[in-house]
């Protein structure tokens, strides 16, 4: 496999909010493997990775609606090809498919620190690839958002782990996506969903189940929530962003023994950064701040990277350090709004505002 390459900052302050970097790599197949990364990786930090599989007949690029998820700065997202014809599609979630993704997952470890299992995600063929896999490889996931599937694990097409149960499963469908995946099968979408959601909630699998109203074969916002109400609670991570957790729906059924992937929130501490490189930084950021306002969320993104503690007594500091307070200021206030001043979210917002004086609610 090519080595998958970090991405390096080509510029000051504007490309601090850039989109996620894309990188293609080959698999063992020889079949594209789309990799997205936060832009600038940080090499003493431990990523969340994150894989988005496509729906039948489709390819890993967008990572099946997941790419954007590597702007949080917290996880690694990729998007992986595989074939869909042949008498063991990669519906199946085994043989060369499923050893496809371990190589991936195994060669990503040895280019960025990663934490030991996946979040997996997928719609139509990607949901029975996403979920399949999890039951027999229930060691290297998890958490899984599985939406839509043509068939699922019942019914002889499919097998369920016992060891599985320690993985959040958050499925659905729409309840207008009643056609049959394949002339042969034995039930439609629908039907074939409400299978799954009765035999994993009879074996007390920890899980969330709903279908959408007026919703056919094409993925919702509900379930979208879903997915991010299952990422917090499979990592410990917040769901919505870096900083910012999701309401869980009291809907979620056997969640009191699940074990969180990802170690609790850290410490606050100040990042060690390339002194030359916060230079260059700072100095951009500055004059851009005594020009004009920069919008809040560009500012956070900034903090993230660069928190006011390690620059604010270089001289020229003043505007930036104003308009840091505000935009810090703002997002505290929203996330006490929301809910959502608790956990991670309260332990990232320490974090990057070193050096600000911002009055919150311990």
């Amino acid at each position: 496999m090519k080595p998958i390459a970090s991405l390096i900052i080509v510029s000051a302050f504007n490309l601090i909010a850039a989109a996620a970097g894309e990188v293609v790599v080959k698999d063992s197949q020889g079949m594209d493997c789309f990799v997205y990364t936060p832009d600038p990786i940080d090499p003493e930090k431990t990523y969340q990775l994150v894989v988005g599989v496509h729906g039948a007949g489709g390819r890993g690029n967008g990572a099946a609606g997941m790419k954007d998820w590597a702007k949080r700065g917290d996880v690694i997202v990729i998007g992986p090809s595989f074939e869909t014809k042949g008498e063991s599609p990669y519906q199946n979630g085994n043989g060369v498919h499923a050893e496809k993704l371990i190589d991936l997952f195994k060669g990503l470890k040895k280019e960025h620190k990663l934490h030991d299992k996946m979040f997996l995600h997928g719609f139509s063929g990607g949901s029975q690839f996403t979920h399949r896999f999890a039951m027999l490889h229930p060691k290297l996931v998890c958490g899984v958002s599985a939406h839509s599937g043509g068939t699922w694990a019942t019914d002889g097409y499919g097998e369920f782990s016992s060891s599985a149960k320690e993985i959040p499963f958050a499925v659905s469908c729409g309840e207008k996506d009643t056609a049959k995946a394949f002339p042969e099968a034995p039930f439609n979408r629908l039907e074939w969903f409400g299978r799954f959601r009765d035999e994993i909630d009879k074996k007390r699998f920890a899980h969330i189940a709903a279908s959408w109203p007026e919703v056919g074969h094409n993925i919702s916002p509900g379930a979208w929530d879903f997915a991010k109400q299952c990422f917090q609670l499979a990592t410990g991570l917040p769901g919505e962003s870096a900083t910012q957790e999701v309401a869980i729906s009291d809907a979620w059924k056997n969640i009191d023994h699940l074990r969180k992937s990802a170690p609790a929130a850290p410490a606050p501490r100040t990042p060690s950064v390339n002194q030359t490189e916060l230079d260059k930084m700072t100095r951009a950021a500055f004059a851009k701040a005594d020009t004009e306002e920069i919008p809040d969320d560009k500012l956070v993104i900034f903090m993230r990277k660069y928190p006011p503690a390690i620059w604010k007594d270089k001289p020229d500091s003043a505007k930036l350090l104003e308009q840091c307070e505000r935009a810090a200021s703002a997002s505290y206030e929203a996330a006490k709004a929301k809910g959502l001043w608790k956990g991670a979210a309260k332990e990232e917002f320490k974090r990057y505002t070193q050096g600000l004086e911002i009055k919150t609610e311990d």
